[in-house]
């Protein structure tokens, strides 16, 4: 039974480094031998993306997936819990270290009834860490919309059209500038 780890960030920009010491010391601190770690620097409004759709193929039954946190993995609350319905079809234990509850192994509980009211917490607590994942990204929207409103009303942002016509012909320039020396 393999150990795997994911982590994704939204840009190449941003580092990876703190979830794969996250997930490395978690594996360290439980002596779990940590098979492989998958990331990503992509959007998390979907899950097309290559290590991870790599990392869904190459794993298998009885396996455990290590994620750091629910926005890590994605940014939609929809497509959260269908890849996590995904992995347990599968029987495949997915821990998220933010998730405490997610860490505690079931298998030993004997108790059905105690086993179902940790599972209905578990599921409780990743769909409102989902749903927080996926408000963050309309915050964002909105708080952007805002100050970009903010900043024409001022006169201080001319209309982003012209903007983005200046930029396509400065590129086009240059590249006509380059291509015929």
């Amino acid at each position: 039974m393999a150990v795997y780890g994911y982590d994704r960030t939204s840009t190449k920009e941003q580092h990876l480094d703190r979830g794969i010491l996250e997930i490395k010391r978690f594996c360290h601190e439980r002596r779990m031998e940590l098979t492989d770690i998958f990331t990503d620097q992509q959007t998390g409004r979907n899950f097309e993306r290559p290590e991870y759709l790599f990392l869904r193929k190459r794993i298998q039954p009885g396996d455990t997936l290590i994620l750091t946190e629910i926005d890590r993995f994605g940014r939609n609350k929809a497509e959260i819990l269908k890849e996590l319905q995904y992995f347990e079809e599968r029987h495949v234990r997915v821990m998220i270290l933010e998730i405490p509850t997610t860490l505690t192994d079931l298998s030993g509980i004997d108790d059905k009834f105690a086993k179902y009211v940790v599972e209905m917490i578990n599921r409780l607590l990743i769909e409102l860490y989902a749903i927080d994942a996926e408000k963050e990204v309309e915050t964002k929207k909105k708080r952007q919309a805002e100050g970009y409103a903010a900043k024409r009303l001022r006169g201080e942002w001319d209309d982003i059209a012209a903007i983005v016509r200046a930029s396509t012909r400065s590129v086009l320039v240059f590249l006509r500038l380059r291509l015929f020396r």
